[in-house]
């Protein structure tokens, strides 16, 4: 599924995170003060929000950065990407295929993704785990999950897609942080909660320390859409 909000300047492309729907997460924040009145396009990636599950899918973050590239194929202007968790780290590797397309992007902003093994915790623990085994398990997953926003997600979520793609962005966030400094971009940035933990600290400090600009929301954790969109919106801004 994909949504559109009509709007001026550089198309702003959301790409939401592991068990999320861009229907429910994006919206708040492309209609937030800061970011209303600019073009965006939000998706549910396959197999999750109200996309499309095939069985026979690899969820692999690479398949979707190609499907991602031709759904944007039609789209000839500057594109900001904004990436959150799972959507950040699949935002660099849509980045590094558009540029090789000769694609125009404008910014690159990444809202706590994977970039090194010590950002991975939820997706870490589905990945680590028997398919066979997590798939009986999912409906406890869902029931036990403490944020009722993102169990709606859940619910929406295909649980084959899920493990899929955590075993991949377990293994593509392994040694993301150099792919994300070395692409040549003059615009990219991460957003930081103030609420998150300190190995996601610690992974902004990384990114500062590579030269790349980090905005910190100060009363969100990770689930920037939930906890402040407000602020989310004001971070992206000063990013792009």
């Amino acid at each position: 599924m994909v949504g559109h909000s009509p709007g001026s300047g550089p198309l702003l492309v959301y790409l939401h995170g592991l068990g999320c729907a861009g229907n429910r997460d994006w919206p708040p924040v492309a209609r937030s003060t800061a970011l209303q009145g600019r073009a965006s396009l939000w998706v549910d990636l396959a197999g999750f929000g109200q996309s499309e599950r095939p069985a026979d899918f690899s969820y692999d973050l690479s398949a979707q950065a190609e499907l991602l590239a031709e759904l944007l194929g039609s789209e000839s202007g500057p594109i900001v990407q904004v990436g959150h968790s799972m959507g950040g780290t699949l935002a660099v590797l849509l980045a590094e295929r558009l540029l090789r397309d000769g694609r125009p992007l404008h910014a690159l902003v990444l809202a706590e993704p994977n970039l090194r093994p010590e950002d991975a915790t939820g997706s870490a623990r589905a990945a680590a785990t028997p398919v066979e085994t997590f798939l009986r398990g999912w409906d406890d997953l869902v029931r036990g999950t403490s944020s009722g926003w993102y169990q709606e997600n859940l619910r929406q979520a295909d649980p084959l897609a899920f493990h899929r793609s955590a075993v991949s962005l377990v293994h593509h966030g392994a040694n993301m942080l150099a792919r994300f400094a070395a692409l040549p971009l003059e615009r990219k940035g991460y957003v930081l909660g103030g609420r998150s933990d300190s190995d996601t600290h610690e992974t902004a400090r990384r990114v500062a320390a590579a030269g790349i600009p980090v905005v910190t929301v100060k009363d969100s954790g990770h689930a920037f859409s939930e906890d402040d969109p407000e602020g989310f919106g004001r971070a992206i801004l000063q990013l792009i």
